[in-house]
């Protein structure tokens, strides 16, 4: 039988009090890195409002997701919350980001992965200049749930490109991991497209069916293709979301049953058998 290790788990897209995140999984109630004391996740907490201490976190045009370290006064350091988001993997540690929207309400954005990290110049909440340290950050399944903006018209070139490739090789390249030695740009571009094609394989490999229910997808996006939601089985530290075996195409209804039911937990572990059934 697989073990499925229970783990807070949060839909892209949905509105949560902050205060009961901490209340949850504990962590800092202040600033923008909480470390949770009780379960294996680091909180990241991105707003407008970090634009006085030089903070400009966001999506950039290749993908990736650029967030601000702390430290509001002189330059960062590669110390205790920044530590901690670089080190993640190593420590066994999740990565989940949120956007502030106001009145102590977050919007969970998804679960980040650490790609690499720059320097840049910028002011401390004194004006004056210092070193910050940018995070850039994979977002894994950030497309799927995301209700701040509709969905696009059409496919870009790269999804086209991937919903015509075979089964197996959309597989082999949810597989790929950038060789060592590679440039940063290189590292990056890799990490895209392997996220588009774990993503695009597990649609391909439902067969317009969730992998939970297994009723047909309830409609077809505006591109034709069936609108299922990839739901990831295990954590990013335990390599899950990377690997299409604990990755599954759910409808909307099994997908918040698997976040929110009371059989949450049981009925996870019965999609990831499922799961590996099709894998095997």
């Amino acid at each position: 039988m697989v073990e499925v290790r229970p783990v807070p788990s949060f839909i892209v897209g949905e509105v949560y009090r902050r205060r009961s995140l901490h209340l949850d999984h504990g962590g800092q109630w202040q600033g923008g890195i909480s470390t949770s004391s009780s379960s294996p996740v680091i909180f990241l907490f991105t707003g407008d409002s970090g634009h006085q201490y030089g903070y400009r976190d966001g999506e950039q045009p290749d993908g990736t997701y650029w967030y601000t370290g702390e430290g509001q006064e002189g330059d960062m350091r590669m110390e205790r919350g920044n530590l901690a988001i670089r080190d993640h993997e190593k420590n066994g540690r999740d990565l989940h980001l949120f956007k502030a929207l106001g009145g102590g309400m977050v919007q969970y954005l998804g679960q980040a992965l650490y790609l690499d990290h720059h320097e840049k110049v910028a002011s401390d909440r004194n004006e004056k200049p210092r070193r910050a340290i940018v995070f850039e950050l994979e977002l894994t399944g950030s497309d799927e749930g995301r209700i701040v903006q509709p969905e696009p018209a059409a496919l870009s070139p790269t999804e086209r490109r991937l919903w015509k490739e075979s089964l197996e090789t959309l597989r082999q390249r949810a597989l790929e991991r950038p060789e060592k030695g590679v440039s940063s740009h290189e590292r990056k571009q890799r990490a895209y497209l392997r996220s588009e094609a774990v993503r695009i394989y597990v649609l391909r490999r439902a067969e317009g069916r969730c992998e939970g229910c297994r009723e047909p997808a309830p409609f077809k996006r505006v591109d034709g293709t069936p609108y299922l939601e990839p739901h990831h089985l295990r954590r990013l530290a335990d390599e899950g979301p990377d690997h299409p075996r604990w990755v599954a195409a759910l409808c909307p209804n099994c997908h918040r049953r698997v976040h929110s039911g009371e059989d949450r937990a049981g009925y996870n572990e019965k999609i990831s058998r499922y799961v590996l059934s099709r894998e095997a």
